[in-house]
């Protein structure tokens, strides 16, 4: 079993090393109120910082696109505040965060307790958790890594579930530089399984047309969500209630199943699962 995270690469990370931490998604009730203006929000511009090559959360494409860049960009409409919009790395983004450069990272990352020491969070907006990838036509049963001893297992390099299944499954286990190349290897019956997160598997399924499917969530789902330097609660609240009204006023689930092909503000993903 994954029975303990791995914590790569320091504090601020996403969910590519935070995978497998057991916390629940947390939910917030908050109607739209009127804060007073913080110093991030004068002249009402939100400068904001996000991945540089995350697909598909943010990323270039001839342009910067992807799922969390149309949610701030609603977000940002809902709030009717202009967005300055700068993509960077992680390290990198972090540093003009502390510098006040820029206001929010908007990516979700996980809330581990290192990373509540750095930061406050912004609600979360999407149900994500580590998940075993099949062969459509593949009905044995992976409920853990234990069940995978011996068998033919991908995953993404350089990242926290590489380490954890390398520890358990040692040789069998199969590191990829792009998760792409490990479906596309599931797809043509080259492994048996792939781990990876749930929202990155469905994004490739939609994309792709994949004749792969999630079976078993290997942890329960994520506590992520974006973050603002730490003791900024009222801009991480301000935030917070524009995502609860992106949630309710009908504007997010057309954003979702653009990039996943169904709502994923919903628990226990899957859309393997979960009714159209």
């Amino acid at each position: 079993m994954i029975d303990r995270p791995v914590f790569a690469g320091g504090g601020g990370m996403t969910r590519r090393n935070f995978l497998t931490v057991p916390l629940a998604l947390c939910a917030s009730t908050a109607v739209l109120p009127v804060f007073a203006q913080t110093p991030e929000l004068e002249g009402g511009v939100l400068r904001v910082g996000v991945l540089t090559h995350y697909k598909p959360f943010s990323f270039v494409d001839g342009h910067l696109t992807g799922f969390d860049v149309d949610v701030l960009k609603r977000l940002a409409a809902i709030l009717k505040l202009e967005l300055q919009i700068q993509s960077d790395g992680m390290a990198v983004l972090q540093k003009k965060l502390a510098a006040g450069e820029i206001a929010v990272i908007a990516n979700q990352l996980i809330t581990t307790p290192e990373n509540r020491r750095q930061f406050d969070f912004v609600r979360a907006y999407a149900s994500n958790q580590l998940v075993c990838v099949q062969h459509e036509d593949d009905d044995r049963d992976f409920l853990s890594l234990d069940d995978l001893v011996g068998k033919k297992l991908g995953v993404l390099a350089n990242t926290g579930v590489e380490d954890q299944a390398r520890g358990a499954l040692g040789k069998s286990v199969l590191a990829y530089a792009s998760i792409d190349l490990a479906f596309k290897a599931l797809a043509e019956k080259k492994l048996d399984a792939v781990l990876e997160e749930s929202l990155i598997t469905d994004y490739h399924i939609e994309r792709d047309a994949l004749p792969i499917k999630v079976t078993s969530p290997l942890a329960p789902p994520l506590s992520a969500g974006w973050v603002v330097r730490k003791g900024n609660k009222a801009l991480a609240q301000h935030l917070s209630a524009g995502v609860q009204t992106l949630l309710q006023d009908g504007s997010f689930k057309p954003i979702s199943s653009r990039w996943f092909g169904y709502d994923v503000s919903r628990p226990n993903v899957s859309h393997t699962s979960l009714p159209r």
